[in-house]
């Protein structure tokens, strides 16, 4: 199960940005209007420190909740569903941004939030993949008479190593992603 995870998470990613694309074509929904002036408000784009920390505080959480899913027999589930609303939230900013912004609103959009958050899903569906390891391990446990001897301890040992690089990567990532996201911001004089 855990070979297949990464494409398990990226499939359930995917199959929830398809229909938040469709959920928000309309531009109607107030909550996709607000998120649309949200994601692309100029004060938040033109200050490094205003960007950063929003952004690391979206992924500190993210990562956290990806941590403690693996801390779950049924982490697994959580985790696909995770993923299936973390693409749906996504396409749907996208789409109300276009629709109610425009074409250029959207670049900033990608550019600012979407591309960052690539890197980010790829981090996230890594540590993910050793977060099913023990969740999976938890389950064996819990309901199948237990998993192979000292496999939990290594698989936890694994999931906090991966914890620690992908927070500090993420770090590190956001960091020069805000610089950049703020640099052109002023450069196009958005």
């Amino acid at each position: 199960m855990t070979s297949s995870a990464p494409i398990l998470f990226l499939t359930a990613f995917l199959l929830g940005y398809l229909p938040g694309i469709a959920a928000g074509r309309s531009g109607q929904s107030v909550l996709g209007q607000q998120l649309a002036v949200y994601y692309t408000e100029q004060v938040r784009l033109s200050t490094w420190k205003e960007l950063f920390m929003s952004q690391m505080a979206a992924t500190f959480l993210q990562l956290l909740f990806v941590l403690l899913c693996g801390f779950s027999a049924f982490g697994v589930i959580v985790l696909f569903l995770f993923f299936a609303g973390k693409g749906l939230f996504l396409g749907f900013c996208a789409v109300n941004v276009l629709a109610l912004q425009g074409a250029r609103a959207l670049g900033v959009y990608w550019g600012s939030t979407c591309l960052p958050d690539l890197f980010f899903l790829f981090a996230s569906i890594w540590m993910a993949t050793n977060a099913t390891a023990v969740s999976l391990g938890l389950f064996q446990s819990a309901f199948c008479g237990g998993a192979p001897r000292g496999r939990l301890a290594g698989s936890t040992r694994k999931l906090l190593f991966c914890f620690g690089v992908a927070l500090s990567l993420s770090v590190v990532f956001r960091a020069v992603c805000s610089g950049i996201v703020v640099f052109f911001f002023r450069l196009l004089g958005l």
